[in-house]
């Protein structure tokens, strides 16, 4: 049995080095970091292709089914909003669009595609096409809650360190990341050159550590794995990323209500209490007036994000059906942004409303549909024992960077995004070996 799991636990290992690099390379988000790591995915996937010849492939679900048929029909869409089409089939999908086509275009004849800007889209094709099959090789290619488990204390220690590296970095910062790389601007935190994008990755990592540490049977493992996972904490709350400290409180209020359901589980509250005493009592010793002050001066009347969402919101009225194209927001904001906009927006800061623009109804619905049939899947699982603590923190993760994109584009930056992808695939995973049994999917 463990000899036809070793090609699954291989393939694990090296998407967990993916996931890794895109991290340490400032989150994958210049042009050769982000081209490695889509090639280095679609190099993975290639080589799974091949090798999954030799081994046994539970058969899928319905839910899953439905999932894969969706994310193929939205890879499908996305190709179709860049594809040219004619003026009159353009004129009655997209009239907006037709029009700005007509204004600005100098061509007599012009490439008129639902996407404003088809490179722009392409760019983004390739991205979402190297999330999904990431999502699909996690998916498939585990096989067993030993492997999700390995992956899951990998991340655990990986993210302790990365945790300690970016308070040490604050504490000595002398302006560059990992004290060589120079930034002229931003907010940096490890090795991010955005705090928040900092905090939106290490608050989905902690409710995953959080679940190792209540599945060890050792009390000495228990207490190490809470420790790793409140030093996490500690460095999301020293980011002062407002919308990483919102959404670490509302991924850890789902831990503790999925707990609580459990008699046998609910024991897990006093230690989730415990985390959370702790942390409030390292807080109070390192210093909890720049949180404080952090939130305090908080202006939402003030708050210019807030006239960008109003903004988004009028520009997705005219391009509610098919959208504008992803990865066009920097190019159709201009049009629609008010005149007390004193900065550049490359993103909405919030992925959503951003998402609704670019993708319209058609592919909102796709995305809803993607998530009922994922819960619908889960919700089929083993939620009891140490599989359910497991698969109640990667909805809590899941949970944790849904919240903190209503305030930012986490999922814009490609380690958080490959990040999320796993988390659904380790999930799906989870759900088939518990279908299938450990030694039907060992």
């Amino acid at each position: 049995m463990g000899g036809r799991n070793q090609s699954g636990s291989k393939i694990a290992v090296i998407a967990i080095a993916i996931l890794l690099f895109s991290i340490l390379s400032f989150g994958a988000v210049e042009i050769w970091s982000s081209v490695l790591l889509e090639a280095s995915v679609f190099t993975l996937v290639f080589i799974w292709i091949i090798s999954r010849k030799k081994e046994h492939i539970p058969p899928s679900s319905k839910e899953e089914r439905y999932i894969l048929i969706i994310l193929l029909s939205f890879l499908g869409y996305v190709l179709i909003q860049i594809l040219p089409l004619p003026p009159a089939i353009l004129k009655y999908l997209s009239p907006e669009s037709f029009k700005l086509y007509s204004f600005y275009s100098v061509d007599r004849d012009p490439r008129m595609s639902l996407s404003l800007y088809a490179y722009k889209t392409e760019v983004e094709f390739l991205r979402i096409l190297a999330y999904t099959l990431f999502f699909f090789l996690l998916s498939f290619s585990i096989k067993d809650m030993a492997t999700i488990q390995r992956m899951l204390k990998i991340l655990s220690c990986f993210s302790f360190g990365l945790a300690v590296f970016a308070i040490i970095q604050k504490a000595t910062w002398s302006g560059n990341i990992y004290w060589f790389r120079e930034i002229s601007e931003g907010s940096p935190f490890g090795p991010f050159v955005n705090r928040n994008h900092y905090a939106g990755l290490i608050g989905t990592l902690i409710p995953l550590s959080l679940g190792v540490a209540f599945t060890r049977k050792s009390k000495e493992k228990r207490i190490l794995y809470g420790f790793f996972s409140l030093i996490m904490a500690v460095s999301l709350f020293l980011s002062l990323s407002r919308g990483g400290i919102i959404s670490f409180f509302a991924g850890i209020t789902v831990f503790l209500l999925f707990i609580s359901w459990d008699k046998v589980r609910a024991k897990k509250i006093w230690a989730l209490g415990a985390f959370i005493f702790v942390l409030f009592l390292y807080l109070l010793y390192l210093g909890i007036d720049p949180i404080i002050e952090r939130f305090s001066k908080t202006d939402i009347t003030a708050e210019e994000r807030l006239v960008v969402w109003s903004a988004t919101v009028n520009a997705f009225k005219d391009f509610f059906l098919t959208g504008s194209g992803l990865g066009t927001f920097i190019n159709i904001f201009p049009l629609y942004s008010q005149g007390g906009i004193r900065s550049i927006y490359d993103h909405a800061h919030n992925d959503y409303l951003e998402f609704f623009l670019e993708a319209g109804i058609i592919g909102t619905a796709l995305l809803l549909l993607f998530l009922f049939f994922f819960m619908r899947t889960m919700s089929k699982g083993n939620w009891k024992g140490y599989k359910g603590i497991i698969k109640i923190s990667m909805i809590s993760s899941i949970t944790t960077i849904v919240v903190h994109s209503v305030f930012d584009f986490n999922l814009h930056i490609p380690s958080n995004a490959l990040m999320l992808s796993a988390i659904f695939g380790m999930a799906i995973a989870s759900s088939r070996a518990d279908r299938y049994g450990e030694t039907e999917a060992s």
